[in-house]
């Protein structure tokens, strides 16, 4: 009779206990669930600060190697390649990071100079740092432009055109890029195979091809290619209209008439000829000769111009980008955000003249020393 009575009891207690158990599930679910609201609402945030920022949407890559940072150093992803590599995450991952929350919009020229090198034209967004003896560094040469109001598609040389490679740079040696693939696995996999080349690297082999690894696998899983040439990269290439003294070249629309580029009427090396009598020549007749024939180049622009041939100033603006002297700084900004603007890329406009203006600064950041 005692096991009939305690039955019913026992009967009970597991009734309850599966109706914990349910409410407890449906409890985890809902806290899973507003987890995955907060997480998708603060990825959101982070997008819109950096796009507010740097009127930029940048590739998912961005944020996935990010991911793949906080696995090697949750406390400080900037920082997970530091000890390894001795690259560190900069530019947009500051933005990210919070290193920017407590900073004074005031006390800040502009986001579009952080870790924006002597060299870097308006297409390129640092988001890697080297070593800053040659200073060595890695980014986009492709990111979305927003024109104020008007959100554009990935930008690559024109904003209609998807984002095509990731390149670097040494600042203090050249004023040349070199493509590293089409996302950042591909350019932080490529410099550790150069990297683990290195005398100095012998003695971390094991946690570098460890590391190696880890990327591989990472970069495989979410589907990236890690070739430094692939078939989008080509596609570009074969639509380059000049390589410019920068080496990456530029893209711009011709039509079936040949309407949106001339070529320069002088090579390479012989701008860079005029260029050099200008600032370098022994006599003032010879500084007075370079100047003639540049001045007679730009006014072949402005008739290019005229006839919507706009490539052709971008090309001479950018050429003397690179060349680096501060003599034709002036001569830039009448030439570069013109180009840009005529192109409908006025972006890249803003940022061309705020770099010239801006070039020599003291301090590569934006962020107080």
């Amino acid at each position: 009779m005692a096991d009939e009575a305690r039955s019913p009891a026992k009967k009970r207690r597991k009734t309850e206990k599966r109706i914990l158990d349910r409410d407890k599930k449906i409890e985890e679910q809902e806290q899973s669930a507003k987890a995955a609201n907060k997480e998708e609402t603060n990825v959101s945030d982070v997008k819109d600060k950096l796009r507010e920022a740097l009127k930029v949407d940048l590739p998912q890559d961005f944020f996935d190697f990010w991911e793949f940072c906080k696995t090697i150093k949750s406390d400080n992803p900037c920082g997970a390649l530091s000890d390894s590599l001795g690259l560190k995450l900069v530019g947009p991952y500051d933005i990210l990071s919070g290193s920017f929350d407590d900073i004074s919009e005031s006390d800040i020229t502009s986001y579009h100079l952080h870790w924006r090198y002597y060299y870097d034209p308006p297409e390129f967004l640092t988001v890697l740092k080297g070593d800053d003896k040659t200073g060595y560094h890695v980014g986009y040469y492709s990111y979305t432009v927003i024109d104020h109001n008007q959100l554009l598609l990935f930008l690559r040389d024109d904003p209609k055109s998807p984002p095509v490679f990731v390149a670097s740079n040494q600042a203090e040696k050249t004023c040349e890029f070199t493509v590293l693939g089409e996302n950042l696995f591909a350019a932080v996999s490529k410099f550790l195979s150069d990297f683990m080349k290195m005398s100095s690297a012998k003695s971390k082999q094991k946690s570098l091809k460890a590391l190696q690894a880890s990327l591989t696998v990472q970069a495989k899983k979410l589907k990236y290619s890690t070739e430094i040439v692939t078939p989008a990269i080509k596609a570009r290439n074969k639509r380059v209209v000049s390589k410019t003294f920068h080496k990456a070249g530029i893209v711009v629309p011709v039509d079936a008439n040949d309407v949106g580029y001339r070529p320069l009427t002088v090579t390479d090396g012989e701008l860079k000829k005029i260029l050099k009598r200008i600032t370098e020549g022994k006599t003032e007749r010879e500084k007075e000769q370079g100047s003639e024939d540049l001045q007679e180049i730009m006014t072949l622009v402005q008739f290019a111009n005229d006839e919507c041939d706009y490539g052709m100033g971008l090309e001479l603006g950018l050429d003397l980008f690179c060349f680096g002297s501060e003599r034709f700084h002036n001569t830039i900004l009448q030439l570069l955000p013109l180009g840009y603007r005529l192109l409908g890329r006025d972006e890249f406009a803003e940022i061309a003249e705020i770099h010239v203006k801006n070039r020599n600064r003291a301090s590569l950041t934006q962020l107080p020393s």
